[in-house]
């Protein structure tokens, strides 16, 4: 059965142009999913149209369909579009996701889905009122290494008892070269490692170290230490350790002032650990596992070709041809969760935003 989603695209960035990407080579390989990119929303009608061609975004490639440049109010308004990938900076998220989903629109919202748990929860509201799907766009849940890795440990428990996890997202931003008016320095659009890549770390302990999600999630303890730079009032360092009931601990860092490790997930088990690789910790593409003598027994690695974005999209295209109004593998409860986790380690560091 092929299933088509028409796409409104808010925003003409980096991730965007990523996501479109996989969007189009999905198209180029008819497959199943027919993915249908209809209008980018753009402030810019000139920067819009260098998008389209930036990103192939051809009528060969799109069923067809030239995609038009409209401002964020004609996409909203929109008919020919299903669904909007909301991609603009997250303090812009939840106006942004209220506007599409009063217009109609399902959303799929880039993490992080907003400020702060109030956002959040203020959108999902809207969304059950429209009775429009919703979902924040954590892709890295939608991997094909990720299920595949949780198999192994929780399935196959190739790991025995899990012990603790690492997990680190970091990358030297130059933040001293780095304007204040920044995304990355600028508190006024809610910036700092937390929100931007501390989500990850986070993320990867709730996907590997509990197998349960949201309200039903298994109960852990928070100890956070957030480094607020002197001049922009934001964190560029951020640390934690979580335990988990059954007495895993996580260990998770994230910062935009080094680079971190080319292992940026270490599993350790009594039978062994496991190390994951990418040249973005956020794309889960490649791990090996190794036995307790150090030997490797076992490797995943994705050689798609996408950059990932699409397995979201596909699970997505898959709700809303359901008729579903959320995903069991994103569900609204467990943004909340992580939303709220981050909310309190803000407020246990003396991080605060305009939008609180």
């Amino acid at each position: 059965m092929t299933i088509t989603l028409n796409w409104g695209i808010l925003g003409a960035g980096n991730i965007a142009s990523q996501f479109v990407h996989d969007l189009v080579l999905n198209n180029q390989r008819n497959t199943e999913y027919c993915h249908v990119v209809k209008s980018i929303g753009c402030s810019n009608h000139e920067r819009g149209l260098e998008f389209i061609k930036k990103n192939n975004i051809v009528p060969e490639n799109n069923y067809g369909f030239e995609p038009v440049v409209q401002s964020y109010d004609e996409l909203y308004k929109n008919p020919a579009v299903d669904v909007v990938y909301v991609a603009t900076p997250h303090s812009f998220h939840k106006d942004q996701s209220i506007s599409c989903l009063v217009n109609g629109k399902h959303v799929l919202c880039e993490k992080p889905v907003t400020v702060n748990k109030k956002e959040v929860e203020e959108i999902l509201e809207i969304a059950a009122k429209e009775k429009k799907y919703f979902m924040e766009g954590m892709w890295t849940r939608f991997f094909p290494a990720i299920a595949d890795l949780k198999k192994k440990i929780y399935e196959e428990k190739v790991l025995g008892e899990i012990f603790r996890l690492f997990a680190d997202l970091s990358y030297n931003a130059n933040i001293k070269q780095v304007p204040m008016s920044s995304r990355i320095r600028d508190i006024n659009l809610a910036a700092g490692a937390l929100l931007d890549i501390g989500i990850y770390p986070i993320t990867y302990s709730r996907i590997l170290l509990d197998d349960k999600l949201g309200e039903n999630h298994s109960e852990f303890v928070y100890k956070s230490i957030l480094t607020l730079d002197k001049e922009d009032k934001v964190d560029h360092l951020y640390s934690a350790i979580s335990k988990y009931e059954n007495g895993r601990h996580g260990i998770l860092t994230a910062s935009e002032l080094v680079d971190g490790p080319k292992a940026y997930v270490r599993i350790e088990g009594e039978k062994g650990h496991v190390e994951m690789y990418s040249d973005n910790p956020a794309r889960a593409k490649h791990f090996k596992i190794f036995n307790s003598e150090g030997e490797e027994i076992y490797e995943y690695k994705d050689d798609s070709g996408y950059n990932g974005f699409i397995y979201e999209a596909n699970a997505v295209a898959e709700d809303i041809s359901q008729g579903k109004l959320s995903n069991d593998t994103m569900p609204h409860d467990e943004t909340l969760l992580v939303m709220g986790l981050m909310d309190d380690i803000r407020k246990e560091n003396g991080l605060v935003y305009p939008q609180d």
